[in-house]
């Protein structure tokens, strides 16, 4: 085994020595922000990546607790770990609310006979169904695979609006939804400030 597994994308990679120290609990707060930012790409691609790959993404994912612990852990560097830990719970709940009935219906009124909302043209589907939102979700995490940040922040910044929009017709259909505007709102923001942050670093 070499001491990093390549996905099958140029440029991505994790390295094992890194992950080795880390489930050993030897890695210093340097070699942590190295493995999450190298973290932070591969943990889009899911179900595509190769087994040795995945193999690795388990012991990480493993050794911090589970999935939720890997996003928190994610959350604790700036840059591009900020973000894609931002960008997984906007993620989520696109995913959670796109087959809820109500908000489908509330979607499809919004799109009748008016152009897609901005930023949105091209990544919604040209029909409204339970998968529609889920659809976003997709594109998001494309975005963010393709380490084309920015697109992904601002089609995350789109969905989250649009879900404010249809958020209190969806709630008079539905009463027991929980308060989706809110949501939306917390979520775009969390990943507008971790962009900012990230800018800011940049500079």
């Amino acid at each position: 085994m070499t001491d990093h597994e390549q996905l099958p994308k140029p440029g991505f990679v994790l390295d094992t020595k890194l992950v080795k120290r880390f489930v050993a609990d030897e890695s210093d707060e340097d070699g942590q922000a190295e493995l999450a930012d190298q973290v932070a790409i591969i943990a889009m691609f899911h179900a595509e990546l190769p087994n040795a790959l995945a193999a690795q993404m388990t012991r990480i994912v493993q050794h911090l607790g589970g999935e939720a612990e890997l996003v928190r852990w994610l959350d604790r560097f700036p840059g591009r770990p900020k973000i894609v830990a931002r960008l997984f719970a906007l993620i989520d709940l696109l995913d959670t609310f796109s087959a809820e009935p109500s908000v489908v219906t509330a979607l499809s009124e919004l799109r009748a006979g008016t152009r897609d909302p901005p930023g949105l043209s091209g990544y919604l589907s040209p029909d409204t169904d339970d998968e529609t939102l889920g659809g976003l979700a997709w594109h998001i995490e494309q975005l963010a695979a393709d380490d084309r940040m920015a697109g992904a922040v601002r089609l995350a910044q789109n969905s989250a609006a649009l879900v404010e929009r249809l958020a209190a017709r969806a709630r008079e259909l539905n009463p027991d939804l929980p308060d989706l505007a809110d949501l939306a709102a917390k979520a775009g923001k969390a990943v507008d400030d971790a962009a900012n942050e990230a800018a800011g670093l940049a500079e």
